[in-house]
């Protein structure tokens, strides 16, 4: 009997023992599972052979609450996030291979499919858990989605690219304005010289004619000039009610020389004078990039390009989509080509800046992001029409302007210049030829000339005399002084006396600090051979006579 007692008593010791046992595990089952579901990773435990036998409740929520019995038991790369990855059936038995073999997790990254079918990217680690014995006893995949810190990272780098190519483009830009503005410089010293040449020779001589085609192509290389200003100084518009089609046929006839071999150009004007108000230098900006984009586009084949103009009424439609322009009559500029053509999708970007379908060497993407945006600026909207194989057109309506009956009439290449009556005229730029060509034009008008190379001496000359000159013409950028210190000393040595700033950029930043030193009078420094003399009679007839 005391050993059934004793035996009993040992029975219900461990019979407690168990309990407690069952208790704990129970308990530390719970805690894995806490641990194992709550983990930010995503964790998949596998048998030795591959099976799923655990699956994290964070799986199975994030990617759209695949329920575990579909998963749990079947082999990993057999589930639903390879249903589209060829390669994971070879793939994953390699993978546990090496990672039993690993002293470490073994790191890998892959492309997946989420239950709803999407592609996404996962980093993952695969450790080997093993028994007593060294043998395998289950594996561990962790795994984080990486897809949108990696779209995100794409995003960075696309960024910094595109910062990249517009701290290289404003670098670019700041050297073409060094260049155009000494190019400036230059050309006026070339018309200057030019016209001189004509009053010398007199109108009845034999070389008028040849004369008056060097003026044209350099009026040619001066609107070069604006436009590389334009490009590397954001010059502000010049908007004027003028004809489109003389801006058309000047642009065209640039354009003819830089085609490409084997490249042909056609031109199709409205009969009728179509005015717009618009900056002539920005509308030729548009035509150029649009043309150059065509002869890319045609370079393949025997390329033709049409640049046509016409008046179009509101009722009607343009493009594919039936994109409309203003509201109102506008004037239809296309550009068409006979080249490769767009698809859907490049024609829904090529507006967006640095997008490209060319190689860097062949182009920044900016050209058609710009002619969107002086379209825009100019009240106009732009579309295109293109299909593969077939070509492209791009359409650009421009709202038309009524034409003022008392603009006043273009300069013609004869005209002489307003003459003056003796006053005397301080003439301050640093530039040699400047200084020659624009003393002889000043002399041969009628006026009296003394020139400076510097503000400084400008200065000093107007303290020496103060009531010695009639008006002072000034350089704007100068080493040593800009002609806005010129200005300010000179309504300081004698308030009233007028001051005419020239510059080959006339930006709003020199517009407004020329109107705080007193200055009325802005000359665009290419223009000083057609308009000097007549800003000069203008501003001394007005102070002559007064209020």
């Amino acid at each position: 009997m005391a050993t059934i007692r004793r035996l009993r008593t040992q029975l219900h010791t461990e019979r407690a023992f168990l309990r407690q046992a069952r208790g704990e595990l129970h308990v530390a089952a719970q805690r894995f599972r806490s641990v194992f579901d709550q983990q930010f990773q995503f964790m998949v435990i596998l048998s030795p052979q591959g099976h799923v036998t655990e699956i994290s409740e964070q799986l199975t929520l994030r990617d759209g609450a695949v329920p575990a019995d579909q998963i749990i038991g079947r082999l990993f790369w057999e589930t639903v996030w390879w249903q589209n990855v060829p390669d994971a059936h070879t793939l994953w038995p390699e993978r546990l291979k090496r990672a039993a073999l690993a002293d470490g997790p073994l790191l890998n990254e892959d492309v997946f499919n989420s239950s709803s079918g999407e592609r996404r990217v996962a980093a993952a680690a695969i450790t080997a858990v093993k028994n007593a014995a060294g043998e395998v006893d289950c594996f561990v995949v962790q795994a984080t989605d990486i897809t949108d810190s990696r779209r995100a990272e794409i995003q960075r780098q696309v960024l910094e690219a595109q910062l990249r190519e517009t701290h290289k483009m404003q670098a670019i830009g700041t050297l073409a304005g060094g260049i155009a503005h000494d190019f400036n410089n230059i050309l006026g010293a070339i018309l200057g010289n030019l016209e001189l040449a004509r009053q010398d020779l007199g109108p009845g001589h034999p070389a008028q004619a040849r004369l008056a085609q060097i003026r044209q192509a350099g009026g040619r290389a001066r609107s070069l000039v604006q436009q590389i200003l334009a490009f590397s100084r954001r010059q502000p518009h010049d908007l004027v009610v003028q004809p489109l089609q003389p801006v058309l046929e000047e642009t065209i006839a640039l354009l003819r020389t830089t085609l490409p071999v084997g490249v042909s150009i056609d031109l199709r004007l409205s009969e009728a004078p179509l005015w717009v108000n618009a900056d002539a230098t920005q509308i030729q900006q548009v035509v150029m990039n649009l043309c150059t984009n065509a002869s890319f586009a045609v370079r393949q084949v025997a390329g033709r390009i049409e640049v046509g103009l016409e008046h179009l009424s509101p009722p009607e439609r343009l493009g594919a989509d039936g994109v409309q322009g203003p509201s109102g009559d506008c004037a239809h500029l296309w550009v068409r080509d006979n080249g490769v053509g767009m698809d859907e999708a490049t024609q829904a970007r090529i507006f967006e800046p640095f997008f490209t379908t060319r190689t860097t060497a062949e182009g920044t993407g900016l050209g058609l992001s710009v002619v969107h945006g002086i379209v825009a600026e100019h009240g106009g909207a732009i579309t295109v029409d293109s299909v593969p194989g077939e070509g492209s057109v791009f359409h650009v309506l421009l709202p038309l302007a009524a034409r003022a009956e008392d603009a006043p009439p273009a300069p013609s290449n004869g005209a002489v210049p307003p003459r003056g009556e003796g006053q005397h005229v301080l003439y301050v730029d640093d530039d040699d030829m400047m200084l020659v060509v624009v003393q002889g034009l000043l002399q041969n008008a009628g006026y009296r000339v003394s020139i400076c190379r510097d503000a400084l001496t400008a200065v000093a000359s107007l303290r020496e005399d103060p009531a010695g000159f009639d008006i002072v013409v000034t350089d704007y950028n100068m080493p040593g002084g800009s002609g806005i210190e010129v200005a300010r000393a000179a309504r300081a040595i004698r308030p009233g006396l007028p001051v005419v700033i020239s510059s080959g950029y006339l930006s709003e930043e020199l517009r407004a600090a020329a109107a705080s030193a007193g200055v009325q009078h802005l000359l665009q420094k290419e223009n000083t051979v057609e308009e000097l003399c007549g800003l000069l009679r203008q501003v001394l007839v007005n102070d002559r006579l007064g209020p």
